[in-house]
């Protein structure tokens, strides 16, 4: 989890040449590319930064290209007419290209917290211009402060991103603790990228997410929500969430669902998304609402079909993760489809003897999806084959394949969930799950008709 190196003391940037490293014109977005002209043509500086640098050099495909400038966002808006400025925090512009946009920001330098003088280092605004130096330096770890210049097509490193790219370790610029303080939501970022590229997080670095990782409860809620899913969502999310295990960061976030699915629980989900791991690299991917699900099967583990009632269990069920849920700020959408997985794995378990029940469930929309998901939770449980024998037997009487897989990774964003098609945010993240939308009733319900 962590390793000691020397830190960076570097009196000035090493640049590396285009001859000495593999980034290439051709690998970049072209719409990007364009932005990156048309701003040096315009006569100010322009780099593309952060991640795509560092994916590059990777050898991966970089999943955004992101632009830093000289230019200022009004000077933005009107070198691109197709531009809208966005942020509080860190204003931005987006240019657009039909659907989708370019994100560039101007140079940043370092902003002093507003009550840095009583201790409180978080900093709600960071707008204040700078030069590319400074914009390194105020950036959170090494591997993401890297530029790559559109003028001369060299790497500019100024806080030694490269060797550790080389070295595999995540390590934050500057003081650690004075970096996760600034804004606490890098810390969820270093556990992020130490997952997604199985890097290591270099020594100070860790030990100041051990000592500060309270403070993940004064970040904006949406940032923590978004890194959360990020993390769920990308390779390698099973070592992600161990790690936030590990550093304390989990059970801050999640302390309800921490104590309701305990150590044992939590082992148990971090196995799902280990398969969940395994089957990507077998190319087969899983939507975010499936892969959250994953979340709330421990609450399964106490069913008894021998002893309990279908409906009386799926009305629990059904209160436990939408309670849960809530606490979580996840978006009701995502609940209710939860809800409705936990319920079809119920329905699996206790009707596998009903014929006429397995035999229509197999054709409703759910049970692909469900099916997928307890191959995933409960596939090595011996006992469970006979049941599964069964369900699969009365499934392959159709001719459709199974789905209930994604054709690719699932890059939409959490926040896609809210809103008009979303199911909104709840008004009330308290113990009654209230909310200020209306709650439809699972589909699935025993009315025990045959």
């Amino acid at each position: 989890m962590s390793a000691d190196s020397a830190p960076r003391t570097q009196p000035g940037p090493t640049i590396i040449s285009r001859s000495e490293h593999p980034i290439s014109r051709k690998d970049l977005d072209k719409d990007t590319l364009r932005v990156l002209y048309r701003l040096k043509d315009s006569g100010f500086e322009a780099y593309l930064v952060g991640g795509a640098v560092r994916d590059l050099l990777m050898d991966r495909n970089p999943k955004d290209f992101d632009v830093a400038t000289d230019a200022r966002p009004r000077e933005l808006r009107r070198l691109f007419k197709n531009s809208r400025e966005v942020g509080k925090r860190f204003r931005l512009v987006h240019v657009f290209f039909g659907p989708k946009n370019v994100e560039v920001a101007t140079l940043r330098s370092e902003v002093e917290a507003p009550d840095a003088a009583n201790g409180d280092l978080y900093v709600d605004e960071d707008n204040e211009w700078g030069n590319l130096e400074s914009d390194a330096f105020r950036r959170d770890f090494t591997i993401n402060a890297l530029y790559y210049d559109i003028r001369d097509f060299a790497v500019i490193d100024y806080v030694g991103g490269v060797a550790d790219i080389h070295a595999g370790l995540v390590r934050a610029i500057g003081d650690p603790r004075v970096r996760f303080q600034e804004d606490p939501v890098r810390m969820l970022r270093a556990v992020k990228f130490a997952a997604r590229f199985g890097y290591t997080i270099e020594a100070k670095t860790a030990a100041a997410i051990t000592e500060l990782h309270g403070d993940i409860l004064k970040a904006n809620r949406h940032r923590v929500t978004e890194e959360f899913f990020r993390i769920l969502t990308q390779a390698n999310r099973a070592n992600g969430l161990r790690l936030l295990a590990q550093f304390g960061l989990l059970e801050d976030l999640y302390p309800d669902w921490a104590k309701a699915i305990g150590q044992t629980g939590l082992d148990q989900v971090i196995e799902f998304l280990e398969r969940v791991d395994a089957e990507a690299e077998q190319d087969r991917w899983y939507s975010i609402e499936l892969i959250a699900t994953g979340l709330f099967v421990p609450l399964l583990d106490t069913i008894d079909p021998a002893k309990d009632q279908f409906n009386r269990v799926a009305a629990r069920v059904t209160q436990e993760v939408r309670q849960l849920g809530v606490r979580m700020d996840l978006p009701k959408r995502l609940i209710n489809t939860s809800v409705e997985l936990l319920r079809g794995q119920l329905y699996l378990l206790f009707f596998a003897h009903k014929e006429n029940r397995v035999s229509r469930f197999v054709e409703s929309p759910w049970f692909d999806a469900t099916w997928r998901l307890h191959l995933l939770a409960f596939g090595g449980i011996e006992e469970l084959a006979p049941l599964r024998t069964t369900w699969l037997a009365y499934r392959k009487r159709i001719s459709r394949p199974i789905g209930g897989s994604v054709p690719s990774p699932d890059r939409r964003d959490i926040f896609s969930f809210r809103g008009r098609t979303g199911g909104g945010r709840h008004a009330d993240r308290g113990g009654n799950g209230d909310d200020d939308g209306e709650w439809a009733e699972p589909e699935l319900v025993d009315t025990g008709e045959e």
